[in-house]
């Protein structure tokens, strides 16, 4: 084939032109190179430095301080002293008192003022006392409170007089409440006059609407020993918790 004949072929040596001229190639392109690296390392460009320009910022300056204040120099010259002027002497002399003239009292005044104690008096009363004052009382004393006194409840019950479980002094149930054998209650407020008398029923709590109309009358009917108190009777109230049953 013809790439085995090519392969087969001899090789043929080189002429000895050749070899010359190859030899001087290389002996052009190795003095090229050498003079290349020589002028590179001759010939060096030299960079210029930069300039560098520093400028400080700051704010403006403080201002001066202020000049001290001049110190005044105490004056060392002696104060002239004037020379004290002499008065006379004058004598203080007390001023007389003068009695006060007290007016005459005219007949009119006289007149007027025995009319005004006349006038409202009683026979022996006292100076400076109330119109309408109780003769013989103390001039200024405040009135007796004539209001019943208010007892504890103990003290209230133990005046009765009544046995308040019989039937005239009982307050009854209704018969649709009597049969059921409820028990109710009511808190009542009982005054009392100096005779004993129930003056006052005023219930506080009922027991029922059904029950409640009939507590003040017949709770009046009760009778109670009087209160005495400092040896005379007054009236008096208590409280009370009064029950009611079917019993």
């Amino acid at each position: 084939m013809a790439f085995e004949a090519v392969l087969g072929a001899e090789r043929l040596a080189p002429s000895g032109a050749r070899r010359v001229t190859i030899t001087v190639s290389l002996l052009l392109h190795a003095v090229a190179l050498a003079v290349g690296v020589a002028y590179s390392f001759w010939h060096v460009d030299e960079l210029p430095l930069p300039t560098v320009a520093v400028s400080l910022a700051g704010g403006a300056p403080p201002p001066p301080p202020p000049p001290p204040p001049a110190r005044h120099h105490a004056s060392t010259t002696p104060n002239k002293t004037r020379p004290t002027e002499v008065r006379p002497k004058t004598e203080l002399v007390q001023p007389t008192e003068r009695p006060k003239e007290t007016p005459k009292p005219s007949a009119s005044d006289d007149r007027d003022s025995s009319d005004d104690d006349k006038e409202g008096g009683e026979e022996g009363g006292v100076e400076g006392g109330v119109k309408g004052g109780v003769v013989g009382g103390v001039v200024g004393a405040p009135p007796v409170n004539q209001g019943p006194k208010m007892l504890p409840p103990q003290v209230g019950g133990k005046q009765l007089l009544i046995d308040p479980n019989s039937d005239p002094y009982k307050v009854g149930l209704p018969p649709p409440l009597a049969r059921g054998g409820m028990s109710f209650f009511a808190i009542l407020r009982i005054c009392v006059s100096t005779e004993g008398t129930v003056t006052d029923v005023k219930v506080l709590r009922g027991a029922d609407p059904a029950i409640d109309p009939q507590i003040p009358t017949v709770l009046r009917r009760w009778r109670y020993r009087p209160y005495t108190l400092d040896g005379r009777p007054v009236p008096f109230c208590y409280m009370l918790r009064y029950e009611i049953s079917a019993r």
